[in-house]
């Protein structure tokens, strides 16, 4: 799944619909304790270096920073929600995508530049402006991250259902 995110976000797809939010959250939520944080960074590192090659960006760009704080916050709220109960973890499918949008736009604000390629003013005026010039992102954010949550929940789900319906077949005639 992992690899499919990765491959995923290097192809041409529908703007702001990518699987990083997923990758974060079910991350922390699926993935053994020494996988949980790193895969999905390692995800967006690698990912990203293609990306900023490919669009003659610099090869680290310093204030994405704030972006992988904020996945690796989604990574540690997957951790929070694993051992809790299904309500949470839908709670924290919902709060993903928001907390990666107030998150990334205070980050434009500080460090970005606006459409018009001016930094936003550093006022509670030009943080309102950045929040509002990045709405139209939210939802293909809320879309990706909804959509592939669901595709890679049931994919684990399905794994650890054949998985554990192989290991009954084998058991069976031994404790028969």
């Amino acid at each position: 799944m992992t690899l499919a995110a990765a491959v995923y976000r290097l192809l041409p797809h529908p703007y702001n619909i990518a699987p990083l939010g997923a990758i974060a959250l079910l991350g922390g939520m699926y993935l053994g304790r020494r996988f949980a944080f790193w895969v999905p960074l390692a995800v967006l590192t690698l990912t990203d270096l293609v990306l900023n090659t490919r669009m003659s960006y610099p090869l680290l760009y310093v204030p994405r920073a704030h972006d992988y704080g904020t996945f690796a916050l989604i990574g540690m709220l997957g951790w929070c929600a694993r051992s809790r109960s299904t309500w949470t973890k839908l709670g924290a499918v919902a709060v993903t995508p928001l907390t990666f949008f107030l998150i990334s736009n205070f980050g434009v604000w500080l460090f970005g530049l606006n459409l018009s390629n001016e930094p936003y003013p550093k006022t509670l005026e030009g943080l309102a402006a950045c929040y509002a010039a990045g709405l139209p992102f939210l939802r293909g954010t809320q879309i990706g991250d909804a959509g592939f949550m669901d595709v890679f929940a049931a994919t684990a789900m399905s794994l650890r259902c054949s998985h554990n319906e192989r290991f009954n077949r084998l058991a069976a005639p031994a404790s028969a």
